[in-house]
């Protein structure tokens, strides 16, 4: 139910999926909702969106070794594939989340701490390799948002182009960053 419900908020947002949605992707009986999540959508709105976030997470940590240009690679890698095999219909369900504010504000709290979390990882690498902290938790942002916004313009424009162009220039930006 949790990856159907990330898969549906990546899809449409979560406002626009509902339990029957979810239980109808995830053909699961209608009374595991209620065992599973007791208070209802708000409470599996929030796992899925933290399961989405531990997913982009393990790959943002992935190999240890890797320098933050190669981090931002395979962001890029991720999404590409992710968008390229939902035909451009699977965004984020972290920043979809986080855009519930109004509706479900625990979900965009949860979405506040994962971004966080990508945030305080890519600096981290950045970081490590030389990047000064204040730089480094820069441009960590920077990426979030850069592949965030790339993300929603392929949908938009339903090619990978943006994304591809966005990671070539974060990755020349991390280098640099690196070197100086």
């Amino acid at each position: 139910m949790v990856i159907s419900a990330a898969d549906l908020i990546g899809r449409d947002g979560v406002s626009a999926t509902s339990i029957g949605d979810v239980l109808a992707a995830s053909k699961a009986p209608r009374g595991s909702i209620y065992h599973h999540f007791p208070r209802g959508k708000s409470e599996l709105m929030v796992e899925a969106v933290r399961y989405a976030g531990e997913f982009m997470a393990r790959r943002i940590a992935g190999r240890g070794t890797a320098t933050p240009a190669d981090t931002v690679a395979d962001i890029g890698d991720v999404w590409r594939k992710m968008l390229i095999e939902s035909d451009f219909e699977f965004g984020c369900p972290v920043l979809a989340g986080g855009l519930a504010r109004n509706s479900e504000p625990a979900v965009a709290d949860e979405a506040e701490e994962i971004f966080a979390e990508w945030i305080a990882l890519i600096a981290a690498r950045l970081a490590r390799d030389g990047v000064p902290r204040e730089r480094a938790q820069s441009l960590a942002r920077l990426i979030i948002a850069a592949v965030e916004g790339a993300v929603g313009l392929c949908q938009t424009q339903r090619r990978v182009d943006p994304l591809d162009d966005v990671i070539v220039e974060l990755q020349a930006l991390c280098e640099s960053a690196a070197a100086t």
